[in-house]
């Protein structure tokens, strides 16, 4: 559920933005001083705040949860000794 939103919010803030691109790139005379492609990127910046809102209520009400990179402190042991091992590999490399 909460991906199919964040996919539409972010398929509307990429329709927006091409709104606002086929606005600036009219013809001068056909041009409005730039009032559509303002109007256009203020709708962006406003589905991104929405965006951004929904995420972190996503996230409290947890119905998506981080990766474990966003909270290195909560790595597991795997994790760990792959690190371990690739600094061990990475040691016997630089002693070559």
């Amino acid at each position: 559920m909460s991906t199919i939103v964040i996919v539409i919010l972010l398929l509307a803030m990429l329709t927006s933005l091409a709104i606002g691109l086929y606005h600036l790139l009219k013809t001068p005379d056909e041009r409005d001083k730039g009032g559509q492609v303002v109007k256009a990127l203020t709708w962006r910046i406003g589905i991104w705040v929405v965006l951004f809102g929904f995420i972190v209520l996503s996230m409290k009400m947890g119905w998506i949860k981080p990766s474990n990179s966003v909270h290195p402190q909560k790595f597991n042991e795997a994790q760990l000794e792959r690190m371990d091992q690739s600094d061990k590999e990475m040691d016997q490399s630089d002693k070559e």
